[in-house]
């Protein structure tokens, strides 16, 4: 029997679904998937014209996955929400709590009285010398939450948990073979998210405004394309040097040079705190597959072997479940769908 919720992750270009059953501590079966695009474009859930089409997109989706379950997991989009990962001293559940608030004051934007805060200690630090915890925290500005909480209220749905994008992820990577800390790069649409991973703990998380619609203009403008024939010529080329003399790779290394310089910062600050380096990258979202980026990013880390993550590796499909090639976009809506209580 399939879990009693499914997993929903919006994009500003995809929503994708999922709904598994947990088997095991590393083992699951998939009961229910799709994606497929977001006609809107936006995440505007306020706004009531974007809403709509963002509605009739899930509508679709959910028609063509086959669920039915009204009780939903989402993900509030990384580029809504404010995360860190800090040190802290051991403490009590109250102390912490208390703490956190504090903290969070220290680094989001906007007055705390009009943030979500949720909290998960990612590393009890009883094994660290220092003995620190780590505390994975999340800021959700509550207009925003609120909006998409309504949505999906108005759509039908029973929104029974929130969670932010890497901590999805996270889960649903979890599931695969450990090889040690691994860097996590997702490359979205408007955004990139970048991850440490180091069994099933997050270490570290940022995310950069980087995203495959930057990389498209970026491209645009250095060839002078109009942008829908710049995004043709990225999904058909990428950062092969070996296509048309090498130009789109110029062309998208713009953008892309600083979502590199972004993960060296991620694995010199791991290698500094932990004193140990990272030994792997998973490539997840739909921009793992740009042509070419694996080895551009294998040659950019000195021979650290770079992955498109496969979240659907150990998973086993339910009778008439078909399991797409193309599996690294699906790591979010898999976490969300993996989550227990």
């Amino acid at each position: 029997m399939s879990s009693q919720y499914f997993g929903l992750e919006f994009g500003s270009s995809s929503i994708k679904v999922a709904q598994v059953t947990v088997t095991g501590p590393k083992t699951f079966v998939v009961t229910a998937l799709g994606s497929g695009p977001n006609s809107a474009g936006s995440l505007d859930f306020a706004d009531p014209m974007i809403s709509q089409k963002i509605a009739a997109s899930l509508k679709k989706v959910l028609s063509e996955s086959g669920i039915k379950e009204k009780r939903v997991v989402v993900a509030i989009p990384e580029s809504h929400v404010f995360s860190r990962i800090i040190e802290m001293p051991p403490m009590s559940e109250a102390e912490l709590t208390s703490a956190i608030s504090w903290e969070a004051e220290q680094f989001v934007p906007i007055p705390i009285a009009d943030v979500e805060l949720d909290y998960s200690i990612v590393d009890s630090g009883s094994n660290n010398k220092d003995k620190k915890m780590l505390v994975y925290m999340v800021a959700a500005p509550k207009k925003k939450l609120q909006a998409m909480v309504d949505f999906l209220i108005n759509v039908g749905l029973d929104p029974i948990a929130v969670e932010s994008e890497m901590v999805a992820i996270a889960r649903s990577l979890s599931y695969l073979p450990s090889a040690g800390p691994t860097l996590i790069l997702s490359l979205g649409a408007l955004s990139s998210l970048i991850g440490i991973l180091k069994e099933s703990s997050l270490l570290f998380s940022y995310v950069t405004q980087v995203g495959g619609v930057a990389l498209t203009r970026s491209l645009s403008q250095s060839l002078t394309l109009p942008l829908p024939q710049a995004e043709e010529y990225k999904k058909t080329y990428g950062v092969d040097p070996n296509q048309l003399e090498g130009k789109v790779r110029r062309g998208l290394l713009i953008g892309l040079s600083q979502i590199v310089d972004e993960m060296r910062k991620a694995m010199e600050y791991y290698a500094t705190t932990h004193n140990e380096r990272v030994g792997r990258i998973l490539l997840t979202s739909g921009g793992a597959y740009l042509p070419g980026l694996v080895t551009y990013l294998t040659e950019e880390f000195g021979g650290v072997e770079v992955v498109v993550a496969d979240p659907l590796s150990v998973g086993k499909a339910a009778r008439g479940v078909m399991l797409p090639k193309e599996r690294a976009h699906l790591a979010v809506a898999l976490g969300l769908a993996q989550r227990t209580f």
